[in-house]
């Protein structure tokens, strides 16, 4: 996953150097249309897909940094999946568990930063060699504050964290929370507000609305999402990144 884009050579130089390694290896692109720089994006996007891979898959993270400290190219392990990035962070927000281990890697030039010489330690990862075997055990990698919900017994207050390709807004309220809170206030009627729209139901799903009307639902990754059937609830609605949504059951 990286922030390279696709119209340049720079994502076919790291599949070389780790295919001319070991070209029995299979590659996957996550996304490589990530925004420059953004480890937030970066994060929500391999948070959302990393599990879904295979116990062992190693992924490669190359999203420059902001951050002029986090130049130093580190690896975890983390659920059982590998990780290599530099530290920026990103470790703390793909996941509720923290790393089991984390090194920071040996003999990486990292002035130029070029992802391609990371590929003979991709190689070694895939076949087994231990984290303490390619480079040197950390406790003081950056972390992040990753966002979450405010809950109460009868009102949840999210965010936005997301606004995806389409225009839909995702928010941080996932499914679990919201039917906890609703099984305190059985039977209570709701409210969902974000920006000056008010919902008094979720939808089952985006077809459940008519062509230009507003939809709230659960996603594929059970949280609430906020769009327009056929149209960028992004724009229409006014509302960026990290606004709020409250969800009220009124006793």
């Amino acid at each position: 996953m990286s922030d390279y884009g696709s119209e340049d050579h720079y994502v076919p130089l790291v599949k070389a150097a780790i295919l001319s390694i070991d070209p029995r290896l299979t590659i996957v692109d996550i996304s490589h249309q990530i925004k420059l720089s953004d480890i937030a994006h970066g994060g929500y996007v391999l948070g959302n897909s990393f599990k879904k891979f295979p116990i062992g898959t190693v992924h490669l993270i190359a999203i420059d940094s902001s951050n002029r400290k986090a130049n130093r190219l580190i690896a975890s392990l983390i659920e059982g999946h590998y990780f290599i990035s530099q530290d920026t962070g990103i470790f703390s927000i793909i996941s509720d568990e923290k790393p089991k281990e984390v090194v920071v890697l040996h003999g990486v030039n990292v002035k130029p930063m070029n992802m391609a010489q990371i590929a003979p330690v991709i190689v070694s990862l895939t076949s087994g060699t231990p984290l303490q075997n390619i480079g040197i055990p950390i406790d003081n990698y950056l972390t992040l504050m990753k966002r979450n919900p405010k809950i109460t017994k009868r009102e949840i207050v999210g965010n936005i964290v997301r606004i995806d390709h389409y225009g839909n807004l995702i928010t941080n309220i996932n499914k679990k929370d919201y039917l906890e809170i609703q099984r305190l206030n059985e039977n209570s009627p709701i409210t969902i507000q974000v920006g000056r729209e008010i919902f008094s139901q979720l939808h089952d799903n985006y077809d459940d609305a008519d062509p230009g009307e507003c939809f709230v639902f659960f996603n594929s990754d059970q949280v609430i999402q906020i769009g327009i059937n056929m149209g960028n609830a992004s724009q229409l609605l006014g509302l960026r990144l990290d606004a709020p949504i409250y969800i009220n059951f009124q006793g």
